[in-house]
């Protein structure tokens, strides 16, 4: 089976125009859905919406046997030994709580202590925190060596008659390591603890068979396997769900209400409160059978792309390859000596090519390795060998302008075609719709920095000037890189400092990020011609907006900026 036939089954990717059409690498945050899986939701909102268990109605009760049938594909798919140990959650998150908070009601006690690993998710790390915090538990940690790989030998050391609970990923959201969980989970069971697997980067791209692991809860979410966001799967062992207390209570978990007590439902509708998402477990249910049906084929492709991949990565001069190489899913992390991880993924994205860039949920990890964040680009199999090999020619182009040594040059051949910037190229007055009155009105001939985004004709000459902007910004002292003046983006580290003087205010900011300095440099401009009265009249979205760099400022919490532009605001309040 080819490649392309798997694509051809994704309709996004048949959207996709223009010069740059759309490279996804960006699969392990989620996967983008077949057509069997969407009108499988559109079928349910159109021909037969009405709610589960709760009516005997001929549409109910057809929803019903579907939704139970889904139930009982995700069982199958994992080899679940009964449909009734598979609970409805919003995702793998929850599933964790949902585990931790039933857990720390009388089933771990003071003393007890959790074993975790450095590679894990915050999801598998926080909930862990907060009931070692209320129950006075504590957290250990298998340590990875210099590559970010599981050291197995410490796990012996660490999992011990003292230990309730291991929970370890099946495999590492942020570089890719296939981890051994057999063997931890038999490690585990020696000493009489509980085992929870977050298989949410494994389920779309290994082979699961929980009774073969042994554990006692896996985890997953659909979105990570061509199903739909919200929504999620526990898998749990059915002696020990049956022997856990609810984790919401509310309409359908219940047997019987009265005022004088209620009793609660046999399993799995005990640890399903309230109306579920039907349409998100329909569409899982049509996930998993796409994947049943095309499985071979798709670990098949997954892998032949991954190693043309990490083959091509390992010829680019300074690059480092973080992880396990050859025990990986289709995810390789990596970071380049003397270039900036958030401004690789900024250039990439002018390309049309999305891959994830800063510490990917995984902190402590960072924190392990020495370093604030990589470049992931996760594959899936729809993508092609003619996109890895496109990636790769970029990325080396991206390479060679970013370095500091060279000087800046078009990305490619066909860079210099594609302006993102208004055609208004003369040198009037920023837009009216970007201050509230007169008096904060600014005059872009008395920016150069601005102006000179203005004059760009192509967005490869943006971004030069972008970057020669930042060797003018105020920069902020290395010894107040401090967490007082640190400014949160997942994709990269900004520090700002405000310092009101006189009617003024003193801006001054530094990030790793050539391309974050410039863009703070161009915001800081403006607001050094204005009083403080006036920055708080002054609308900088719509003046970064008017400069064709709005996209640089949005919520996704990427580098930072707009939180800058919040604490800005905050200051002059």
């Amino acid at each position: 089976m080819s490649e392309s036939f798997l694509r051809q089954q994704f309709p996004i990717f048949n959207q996709q125009n223009g010069e740059f059409p759309w490279l996804y690498f960006d699969n392990g945050a989620t996967t983008q859905k077949p057509q069997s899986v969407i009108d499988t939701i559109n079928q349910f909102y159109s021909q037969q919406n009405a709610n589960v268990h709760r009516a005997s109605h001929r549409v109910s009760a057809a929803t019903t046997e579907s939704f139970e049938q889904a139930r009982k594909e995700v069982a199958a798919f994992i080899n679940a030994a009964s449909e009734k140990e598979i609970i409805w959650t919003k995702g793998t998150t929850e599933s964790i709580n949902l585990v931790a908070t039933v857990l720390a009601k009388g089933h771990i006690s003071a003393g007890d202590e959790i074993v975790l690993t450095a590679l894990e998710h915050h999801a598998n790390i926080v909930p862990w925190q907060q009931i070692a915090i209320e129950l006075g538990l504590r957290i250990r940690v298998i340590p990875v060596d210099e590559d970010g790989v599981l050291q197995l030998d410490k796990a012996k050391g660490l999992i011990n008659n003292k230990t309730a609970l291991v929970a370890i990923g099946h495999v590492s959201n942020a570089l890719g390591n296939i981890n051994p969980i057999a063997h931890i989970i038999t490690l585990a069971k020696k000493h009489g603890a509980l085992t929870l697997i977050d298989g949410a980067q494994a389920i779309a791209h290994l082979p699961v068979d929980v009774q073969a692991l042994d554990c006692d809860f896996y985890v997953f979410s659909g979105h990570k396997i061509f199903g739909p966001t919200g929504i999620g799967v526990l898998y749990g062992r059915q002696v020990l769900l049956e022997g856990l207390p609810p984790y919401q209570t509310g309409g359908e978990m219940i047997e019987k209400v009265s005022f004088s007590g209620t009793t609660f439902q046999s399993l799995p509708f005990k640890f399903e409160a309230g109306t579920p998402n039907i349409a998100g477990v329909l569409g899982l249910g049509a996930a998993i059978s796409f994947v049943r049906t095309y499985q071979c084929a798709m670990y098949e492709v997954e892998q032949a792309l991954y190693r043309v991949l990490v083959d091509g990565l390992k010829k680019i001069d300074g690059i480092r390859l973080w992880g396990d190489l050859d025990n990986s899913i289709c995810v390789q992390s990596f970071s380049i000596a003397e270039v900036n991880n958030q401004d690789i993924g900024v250039l990439l994205n002018e390309h049309n090519i999305a891959v994830r860039v800063g510490h990917h949920c995984a902190m402590p990890l960072m924190q392990a390795l020495g370093i604030d964040g990589t470049v992931r680009a996760s594959l899936s199999c729809y993508n092609t060998l003619h996109e890895v090999q496109h990636f790769l020619q970029v990325l080396e182009g991206i390479v060679q302008t970013l370095r500091p040594h060279f000087h800046f040059n078009p990305i490619s051949e066909n860079a210099a075609s594609k302006p993102f910037v208004s055609s208004n190229l003369d040198c009037a007055p920023i837009s009216v719709s970007a201050v509230k009155d007169k008096k904060s009105r600014v005059d872009i001939t008395t920016m150069p920095l601005a102006l000179s985004i203005r004059q760009a004709s192509s967005w490869d000459e943006i971004y030069r000037q972008i970057m020669l902007a930042g060797k003018q910004l105020n920069k902020l002292p290395s010894d107040d890189h401090i967490g007082q003046y640190e400014v949160m983006g997942c994709e990269s580290q900004v520090w700002l400092k405000c310092e009101k003087q006189g009617n003024y205010l003193a801006l001054s900011a530094y990030s790793p990020s050539k391309i974050v300095r410039g863009l703070l440099a161009i915001i800081f401009e403006p607001l050094t011609h204005l009083t403080i009265k006036q920055i708080k009249l002054f609308d900088l979205h719509a003046y970064l907006d008017d400069l064709g760099l709005g996209r640089h400022v949005s919520q996704s919490r990427g580098n930072g900026l707009q939180a800058v532009i919040e604490q800005i605001k905050v200051y002059v309040k």
